[in-house]
C-alpha cells in the first residue's frame, strides 16, 4: 500500500468522523473540517475530482426550494468529500448515506410505534445528517481504493 494512500485513507477518516461527532453533538458541521476534508483531496489530487463539487447540487436545490430542510454544513460537506472522490463516487456515497438516513428514520418511527409512542412527522424530526453522509462517503473511499486500513 502507497503511503500517501495511507494517510489519506487516515485523514480523510478521521475528518468525516470528526464532521459526524460535531454534527450529532452540536447540528453543525464546522467550515474548518469542510476545509481539511478539500485539503485531504489534495494528497492524491486529480484536475477532474473537482467535478465531484457538483454532487452537493441535489442538496443545495432542496435546501433552496424548501428552507430549513438541508443544512449548509451538508452541502458543504458533500462538496468537501466531491473533491476526494469525485463526481461520480461522491454521487454513490450521497445516495448510501441518504439511504442508511432514511432506513435509520423508518426504524426510530417503527420503534415509537411499537412503544405506543406517537412517531413524529417526517418534518418535525431533527435527523443530522453528517454522520449518514460520512458512512456514505467513506464506505465508497474504503471501496474505491482497495485500502481496508480502517477494517
Amino acid at each position: 500500500m502507497e503511503a500517501n494512500s495511507t494517510l489519506q485513507t487516515v485523514l480523510f477518516s478521521f475528518m468525516l468522523m470528526t464532521a459526524s461527532v460535531w454534527d450529532f453533538r452540536k447540528r453543525i458541521i464546522p467550515d474548518s473540517i469542510c476545509i481539511l476534508i478539500v485539503l485531504t483531496g489534495l494528497i492524491d489530487f486529480s484536475p477532474v475530482k473537482l467535478l465531484g463539487i457538483l454532487a452537493a447540487l441535489p442538496l443545495l436545490i432542496a435546501a433552496l426550494c424548501k428552507p430549513g430542510s438541508i443544512g449548509g454544513g451538508d452541502i458543504k460537506l458533500t462538496a468537501a468529500a466531491g473533491v476526494v472522490l469525485g463526481f461520480w463516487g461522491c454521487m454513490t456515497g450521497l445516495i448510501l448515506g441518504l439511504m442508511a438516513s432514511l432506513v435509520f428514520y423508518l426504524i426510530a418511527q417503527a420503534m415509537k410505534r411499537l412503544r405506543k409512542l406517537e412517531p413524529q412527522k417526517a418534518s418535525q424530526a431533527s435527523l443530522p445528517m453528517g454522520p449518514f453522509l460520512s458512512l456514505g462517503f467513506l464506505a465508497v473511499f474504503v471501496l474505491s481504493t482497495g485500502n481496508m486500513l480502517l477494517f
